[in-house]
């Protein structure tokens, strides 16, 4: 075990790097059971293709057991492929890390039982979490999703998820993306659709997602929902806004896209300057007991589209001569 010294923009003291641009990883635990990696940074920096930081290729109708895998105040950074490659995993425990800047996903998953918590997923070149096959029973709280290329999670496949208490911002495309993907099943011999089911998204704040989506695509979005069941969205905040400072497009043009959906409950956001121009998009083709209400909020005024001055969303509505906030903020409107 060792005591992690490294910083969001520092490699620290303990830190292991490739010794090859050929090899697949720097931890292969395929075969571990009950193994700890703590404290540790580790430092791909961008050697070779699909190199991961952390890998575990497993099948599962192999496994007898639980492989209780702790990964634990890492950093795991600059890596060309995933930085935790987690393939096969059964109960994964992810706290207090930091995967960041890798050529990959910060996280791939297929796997069941998985506790991910209070870590950054930052800068990655495709999702901070993301699946894109069977992948179930996972807590995902309290993390920090951030300025991850793809988009920030990406759910396909996914079943009996719990997203709680995260901070998703500045997503390259949608902040969270849900839709069904394709399982080869090894017991049966067969190619199956796992179609997404009961997840759950409770008290998130959602901020300026789609930073470089084609405008009005449908990855210029905060949320991303097609054929799924048992979805329930609520409680969550989302808001638009551009990069740090004065730069980048104002994002995203649309709040929620929704379609094919079954047995779900979307309500209760708050979406107050949610999106540039439209708070929901409902496509239709649902099946049953779709409840989608009480999610107040506003898009942002045309006549505001093209500033780019103000300090906070909220000031977009002075700039718009909104009667109630100009009374809030008194003199806050910009001089031009």
């Amino acid at each position: 075990m060792y005591e992690p010294t490294w910083a969001i923009a520092h490699t620290g003291k303990t830190v292991l790097i490739p010794a090859d641009e050929k090899q697949e990883c720097i931890f292969e635990v395929s075969n571990a059971l009950g193994a700890t990696i703590e404290g540790l940074c580790l430092d791909g920096r961008e050697m070779g293709a699909e190199m991961h930081g952390i890998s575990m290729r497993w099948e599962r109708h192999t496994v007898r057991g639980e492989h209780a895998l702790r990964i634990e105040r890492c950093k795991i950074q600059k890596f060309s492929g995933n930085g935790l490659n987690m393939i096969g995993s059964w109960a994964l425990s992810c706290r207090f890390c930091q995967s960041y800047a890798n050529g990959g996903h910060g996280l791939y998953m297929h796997g069941t039982d998985a506790f991910i918590t209070d870590n950054w997923f930052s800068f990655n070149g495709k999702v901070g979490f993301g699946c894109d096959t069977w992948c179930s029973a996972v807590n995902f709280t309290a993390n920090r999703v951030e300025w991850n290329h793809e988009c920030g999670m990406k759910l396909e496949g996914a079943m009996r998820f719990n997203i709680t208490g995260n901070y998703i911002d500045r997503s390259y495309g949608p902040a969270i993306v849900i839709k069904p993907a394709s399982n080869y099943h090894r017991r049966l011999q067969r190619t199956h659709t796992c179609m997404p089911y009961a997840i759950s998204i409770t008290g998130n704040t959602i901020s300026r997602s789609g930073k470089d989506a084609e405008p009005g695509s449908d990855r210029d979005c905060h949320l991303y929902i097609s054929c799924a069941t048992g979805i329930t969205v609520t409680g969550n905040t989302f808001t638009v806004w551009k990069d740090d400072g004065k730069n980048g497009r104002v994002s995203p043009w649309y709040g929620i896209i929704v379609e094919k959906l079954a047995d779900c409950v979307i309500s209760n956001n708050t979406l107050m300057m949610g999106a540039v121009k439209k708070l929901l998009i409902d496509r239709g083709g649902h099946y049953r007991n779709v409840i989608i209400k009480d999610n107040p909020g506003m898009a942002l005024p045309e006549s505001v589209w093209d500033v780019q001055d103000p300090f906070t969303p909220i000031h977009f509505l002075c700039e718009a001569h909104d009667p109630w906030f100009e009374r809030q903020m008194p003199n806050e409107r910009i001089s031009r």
